[in-house]
Order: C-alpha cells, then structure tokens, then sequence
C-alpha cells in the first residue's frame, strides 16, 4: 500500500500547535498509565480520516513510517486501543479542536455563513439490507458548521444523530465563537424571529437570511406580503441579494469535507458516528490551517 503525503512535519506540527492551543488534556485522568498521551490518539485518528484508512490500517501505517519515534513512545497503540479512545472520549473536546484552529490564525471581524448536510452511515450497508429484505430508512448524521467566507476555515461544528431540524443549532454554533463577527449569513431553513434577535442583539452583527414565502405571503395584484415579526419584515424590505451570494462558501467547504474526508461515517455506535463526522471537520481544518500559516522547521546535522 502506497501513500503520498506532503509536508508530514508541518501536519504534524500544525495539529500539535492546535492541540496545546486548545488546551486539549494531555491525559484522560490522574491514574492514567501514560503509555500514550492523548495527543498521540487525536493524530492517528485525524491521519485515519485523512488517509481514510481503517484502525488496522492506520496502525500498520504508523508501524511502516516508524511514527514511534515522532511520538517517543516504545510502541504504536494497538487498533483496539484506538477504538476505545474513541468511545471512552467527550465530543465536545474535539469540537473544541476545530475551534481552536481559527485562534492559531488569529482570525477577526468575520463574515460567516452557516449551513448543515448529512453523513451517509455504512452500518448496514445498502448490500446487507437488500439481502435481508429490510426496509430502507434514510439514517445520517447530521452536519453543521459555521465557516469564515474568507479562509473558508471551519469555525465551529456540531453533529446529532438523531432525527431533528438543525435550526436549534444556530445559536450554540455562534456562542461558542470567539472571534468577533461583522456578517452572519444563513439559508431560509433559519429564518426565524428568534435567530434574526440573538444576531442583532447579542452577536452585534449584520445578518442576512432569506424569508420564507408560503402560499398567503406570494406578492400579487392588490395583495400584501403577510410577513409575521418585525425583524423578517424588516429583512424582507432591506435584503442584499448580492452579499448573500457569499453563502456559497459554505456549500464550497461542505463539498470539500465530502470529496476529501469521505461522505460517509464507518462507525457503529450513534456517539462514534457523531465523533466521527466531528474528526473529519478537524481533519479538513488542519490541512487549511497548514497552508494558511508558515512553520518553520529545524533540521540540526
């Protein structure tokens, strides 16, 4: 098996960089063994998605390049160890990583755009139903993200596995930002009162969403557009077609997460289906992180 890989050092330090700006834990616990460090799980992880490779394959790439000494540990960590760090670790700690990676760009006075999709799940494939006879069910996970129009960087994510509108995500995805924010953008799936008031008044930003126009609410002759809230009125008369056009960065970055890092999540468990749509944002996050910023490495002879 084959990889091609450019610029190994500077992804690894970039991940590192990130890691100890996110103030990541070094360790799970107090009584922890420390054979590995945790960090030592995030990047074969972030290398599995990367590569997409599965645990087994991941370690034998790490025991081929000898990514021991990278690591100065004895030993790469066997699959299982792998697969347990997954289950046994809190997803909000690699969402944190991903928000990290704009703080190492010291990135302000943002234009964002938010928008979410779904991660095809593999378990039970398509093959395995089929031979079963088992009814098709449409089972994701669920992906959204607030991403910077400029870098294209990804600002924050959340995943959920179950089946529920992502609107009540707006908020958490913007509050737990901290750079500051200058224009928010959004598609029609968050038109709402309530998001239009938490950006106006709490973020202290622009914002432009489309309002929906259902069936009462369509401009005729001698009709009135019946617009409910004084905040989607005012968005209705006052919206800038053309500075909503920026929104296409998101669906840009979304497509890029897709065609790199794979559509699809290999996990079984719901929690580690979630987990590892997060990893793959972190992942697509530490490839842009890497080309935006210069590390300098010395090599002593």
């Amino acid at each position: 098996m084959s990889y091609e890989f450019s610029g190994f050092i500077s992804f690894y330090k970039t991940l590192e960089k990130v890691f100890w700006k996110a103030r990541f834990p070094a360790f799970s616990c107090r009584k922890s063994k420390r054979l590995y460090s945790q960090f030592v799980h995030v990047f074969l992880h972030v290398l599995k998605e990367q590569f997409r490779l599965s645990y087994r394959e991941v370690v034998e790439f790490a025991k081929s390049f000898r990514l021991e000494r990278l690591f100065c540990i004895r030993r790469i960590p066997h699959f299982s160890t792998l697969q347990k760090f997954l289950q046994r670790i809190d997803k909000t700690l690699f969402e944190r990583l991903v928000r990290a990676c704009s703080r190492v760009l010291k990135l302000a006075d943002l234009s964002v755009s938010v928008d979410s999709t779904g991660m095809a799940l593999t378990n039970p494939s398509h093959y395995y139903q089929n031979r079963i006879n088992a009814p098709r069910v449409k089972n994701f996970v669920k992906f959204s993200l607030v991403i910077d129009n400029k870098s294209k960087l990804i600002l924050n994510v959340k995943t959920h596995s179950n089946n529920q509108h992502h609107n009540p995500y707006f908020k958490p995805l913007y509050s737990e930002t901290t750079q500051k924010i200058r224009t928010v953008l959004a598609d029609k799936a968050y038109d709402s009162e309530e998001n239009l008031r938490f950006v106006l008044e709490d973020l202290k930003a622009r914002v432009f969403i489309p309002v929906r126009e259902h069936k009462q609410q369509r401009l005729g002759y001698g009709h009135k557009p019946l617009i409910h809230g004084k905040l989607r009125r005012r968005m209705f008369q006052n919206f800038d077609i053309d500075k909503y056009h920026q929104r296409s960065n998101v669906e840009s970055t979304i497509s890029s997460v897709k065609r790199l890092h794979g559509a699809s999540v290999q996990a079984r468990l719901p929690q580690n289906q979630e987990k590892n749509a997060t990893i793959k944002a972190l992942t697509y996050n530490i490839k842009k992180t890497q080309k935006l910023t210069k590390i300098t490495i010395k090599i002593e002879t």
